[in-house]
């Protein structure tokens, strides 16, 4: 099945669910819904008269790109109802031991501490497989595993009532799971199957492979027995079942260098799939993220006559940069309206007043022509030769102060290119400290209509490199493997989103003020001039392995809050609202 194709096919339909979803909750607002799988806090309720059940199973080797083009009936017969992805990054080590306790505990390898193949120095007995955790709330229900791998049934399977290994045999795994399935007694069904991942450590874990999609297909016949069994059951209409069918991780294949983003998506062997089935879930598709294109984002301040942003001067001291010394100043700035009255509309600066004959140093908009100026180290610094900043475009200016053959230099930048043919000579420069405030912003009589984005605030006490800071302009939010983190003497993301502050990252903590009338604004931008890096939980933002723990103990109505998990909780839609 085509990504495209499903998505486009289902779009419809999940707007209509939404919209009924919305319509039942307004008129029983009182009542106890079981779309509400939110483990924040507590498990849920009771879901209708229907007894929560759960069949999970783990196909072994099962790469998610091909389990996507193989089009396996069954699996694609459940996808219609159901929470989905085919782009799931097992961990990064690539073991499948690592990855199968990240999908029994819904904890990471820093607490399971399952990272050898033998299972060796595991610390499984503090956070153990989720059977535990279902016995704890309700010890008469029945836990059952199956699997074709004697190393999971041995190290990562307890507090079961049953645990089969068969030694390679998936056939016999399905005749076991089928068993169990048709006992009426059977709650929460596990079953490991492995014959996928032996067909392609033999024959190479492609699609096109015959021996490898030969394989998928017969597991695809066991879990399609599986749920005729499970839909035969004499109370299956009194019953809730969660079905879950995941891969432990993918396997190795060469990827074109086209394909290759550099990210883990592109590791075929840490490429899973899971599929969350319900027949009362509504089509829900998580894509894999952009990661070619990403935005810079975040919640900023727009900054005009009726807010500014300050550090009060005698916390701002350390922005003087006297006579001798060497800094660095960056930020970034996206205009959002130029000023249509006087020139001079200020960016950043320390001094009482954008002007020539003022002491402290300033960036300013040079006029309504949309350039811009430092002033106040060299008496007057226009850059003549740069284009204006347009309207609704990021830049990213900045300035140098170093020394070099016994004398002091200024130089600025845009986007990380210098901004003038030559530097200017400031070292007969007056002394220009003063007892003026930091400020990001507008300054009265200045510029009375300009308003603008200042974010990425960074003063360093070093002059950084022409070739860093080129290679750093690019970026959205700060890193520390800057090579120059270190000396930051000031760092302002003011992308904070909240409360009355540009916060200040660096180890002075001399946080901007914001002042007057100033409101928090979203915004996402993607340039081709930016080199955003990967958002910290980008491979979190589609379900992975590790989160199929959360979501069962939320079927289960199992509190999970202080189990300490690392999983998150992925929330379905349903397009049947009847208890």
């Amino acid at each position: 099945m085509t990504t495209t194709r499903l998505y486009q096919k289902h779009t419809r339909r999940l707007n209509l669910s939404l919209i009924a979803l919305v319509l039942f909750t307004i008129v029983s607002c009182n009542k106890a819904f079981d779309n509400k799988l939110d483990l924040s806090e507590k498990g849920q309720e009771q879901q209708g008269n229907r007894v929560p059940k759960v069949l999970y199973i783990i196909i072994d080797g099962a790469r998610g790109s091909a389990i996507n083009t193989i089009q396996a009936p069954t699996l694609t017969e459940i996808s219609e109802n159901a929470m989905q992805t085919f782009s799931g990054v097992s961990d990064a080590n690539g073991l499948a031991s690592t990855s199968w306790a990240d999908m029994l505990t819904g904890v990471n390898k820093t607490k399971h501490k399952v990272t050898q193949t033998d299972f060796t120095g595991n610390n499984l007995a503090n956070y153990p497989m989720f059977f535990k955790h279902i016995k704890q709330n309700n010890a008469n229900l029945r836990t059952a595993a199956f699997s074709a791998t004697l190393a999971f049934s041995q190290n990562l399977v307890s507090n079961a009532d049953v645990n089969q290994n068969f030694n390679n045999d998936d056939v016999a795994v399905k005749t076991a799971l089928v068993a169990e399935l048709k006992n009426e007694e059977a709650s929460v069904v596990l079953a490991e199957f492995n014959g996928v991942e032996r067909a392609g450590q033999q024959y190479g874990y492609a699609a096109s492979i015959p021996q490898y999609s030969t394989a998928v297909l017969t597991v695809d016949a066991y879990i399609g027995e599986a749920m005729n069994a499970l839909r035969q059951r004499q109370n299956y209409e009194k019953e809730n079942w969660l079905v879950v069918v995941a891969s432990n991780r993918g396997g190795s294949l060469n990827v074109p260098p086209g394909q290759n983003d550099g990210t883990l998506f592109s590791n075929p062997l840490l490429n899973s799939f899971a599929i969350f089935y319900n027949p009362r879930f509504s089509y829900q598709y998580y894509a894999k993220p952009n990661t070619t294109e990403l935005p810079y984002e975040g919640k900023a301040v727009p900054l005009a006559n009726d807010s500014t942003a300050n550090i009060p001067a005698d916390k701002a001291a350390k922005y003087n940069f006297g006579t001798t010394g060497d800094f660095t100043v960056e930020f970034k700035i996206k205009v959002l309206r130029r000023s249509t009255g006087s020139s001079n509309a200020p960016i950043l600066f320390k001094t009482s007043s954008p002007a020539n004959s003022t002491t402290g140093w300033w960036v300013i908009h040079s006029g309504i022509n949309g350039g811009w100026r430092f002033g106040g180290i060299p008496a007057s610094y226009m850059v003549s030769n740069q284009p204006a900043l347009e309207v609704g475009e990021w830049y990213t200016l900045g300035f140098k102060i170093y020394t070099e053959n016994n004398k002091r230099w200024v130089m600025i930048y845009q986007d990380g290119v210098k901004a003038y043919a030559n530097p200017v000579d400031i070292t007969t420069r007056a002394n220009q400290n003063n007892n003026e405030e930091l400020v990001a912003g507008y300054r009265s009589g200045f510029g009375n209509t300009t308003k603008q984005l200042v974010t990425e605030i960074k003063i360093f006490n070093v002059a950084i490199p022409d070739n860093v800071i080129l290679a750093y302009a690019c970026k959205g939010a700060m890193s520390p493997k800057h090579p120059y983190f270190n000396n930051l003497i000031g760092y302002w993301p003011a992308t904070d989103g909240s409360s009355g502050f540009f916060k200040d990252q660096s180890p002075f903590k001399n946080d901007f003020i914001l002042r007057n009338k100033y409101e928090w604004a979203a915004f996402s931008d993607y340039s081709p001039k930016f080199c955003v890096d990967l958002p910290e939980d980008i491979y979190t933002r589609i379900p992975n392995g590790i989160d199929i723990p959360n979501v069962i103990y939320g079927w289960m109505n199992i509190k999970s809050l202080n189990m300490g998990l690392d999983g998150k909780t992925w929330i379905p839609i349903y397009n049947d609202v009847k208890p």
